[in-house]
């Protein structure tokens, strides 16, 4: 496992393995396996399906990314929202998280692929458009675009599940959470949001761009979006402003209440602790403070915003 790791750069998704044909979209290294009824992990071939994601350490680029996924995976987990399960483990010197799919189902002893999209596709954008502000020549989905299509095709539970998604990942400091990381499940008979999953905290690491993936009302700064801002994104999403600023306390207070519980369940897995979890769980936390102290702020004129800060994006996960 650890020669595949290390192979992984140059040889990603075992290409040229005799019967691999696999491909995960993303700019981070990751490999396709399935866990075996006794416990062993194989990669799939001959087109069986995996049925979980290997991720390794990024350990020049993203130092920690494997406990700090881990840890924004399990705090939103914590926190009730819908999260793909998540571990860590080792590999001789290399640690990894392994994440549990959601698109798979298991029937008559077979695992079975089900089908998602996400809100690229559903909203007819190419892959380089995921960001709302890039420099594909297409605007990328807008969060009205998307809670529009949540409002047309899912439920009103999933229309909460997005906006609490929306939420958490201003709190967590996560810059990429992208179009491509919100998806839907499709099956038959119903479409329902699916469960979060590349949820990482970009506080931490200077390489890595600190602007939102989408703006809140035009803002694109996490520490720089007030209670107006907000107020503006219900007018635009379809929401009640008193209520969305109670639910982004709601949510905040949550996430500070199960931080520390999450920073210990990370140190437990099989992966072990890293130097920067601390720092991650410390951004965190100076977020949550930040974002419910800047509620206060509802009436101004839009002239009097701060600047916002550089984009496109500088750097992705």
């Amino acid at each position: 496992m650890e020669r595949i790791i290390e192979e992984l750069p140059a040889k990603p998704f075992l290409a040229g393995e005799d019967g691999v044909s696999m491909s995960l979209a993303g700019a981070q290294e990751k490999l396709p396996v399935a866990l075996l009824p006794d416990g062993r992990m194989g990669i799939p071939i001959n087109g069986a399906p995996s049925t979980h994601i290997l991720k390794p350490d990024v350990r020049r680029r993203l130092w920690g990314s494997v406990q700090n996924e881990a840890l924004c995976m399990t705090l939103a987990d914590r926190c009730g929202l819908k999260t793909a399960g998540v571990t860590t483990g080792r590999a001789g010197e290399r640690s990894y998280l392994l994440v549990t799919r959601y698109d798979r189902v298991r029937r008559d002893g077979r695992w079975l692929r089900v089908h998602q999209e996400d809100f690229c596709q559903t909203l007819g954008k190419p892959p380089a458009a995921k960001y709302e502000r890039n420099r594909s020549g297409v605007r990328g989905p807008r969060l009205a675009d998307m809670f529009r299509v949540v409002n047309d095709h899912l439920t009103a539970a999933d229309r909460m599940r997005l906006l609490d998604a929306v939420v958490f990942n201003v709190l967590i400091c996560n810059t990429d959470a992208h179009a491509k990381n919100y998806s839907d499940l499709l099956t038959g008979r119903s479409a329902s949001l699916a469960p979060l999953y590349d949820l990482m905290c970009a506080a931490a690491w200077e390489n890595v761009t600190k602007n939102l993936s989408q703006t809140i009302a035009g803002k694109n700064r996490g520490d720089h979006v007030k209670g107006r801002h907000w107020r503006r994104m219900a007018d635009e999403c379809g929401f009640n402003r008193t209520m969305i600023l109670r639910r982004i306390e709601m949510v905040a207070e949550r996430v500070r209440r199960e931080l520390s519980e999450a920073v210990g369940a990370v140190r437990a897995m099989p992966g072990g602790d890293h130097p920067l979890l601390g720092e991650f769980a410390a951004a965190i936390e100076a977020r949550c403070r930040t974002v419910v102290l800047n509620l206060a702020h509802v009436e101004a004129d839009i002239a009097n915003d701060e600047p916002e800060g550089p984009e496109p994006p500088s750097y992705v996960f």
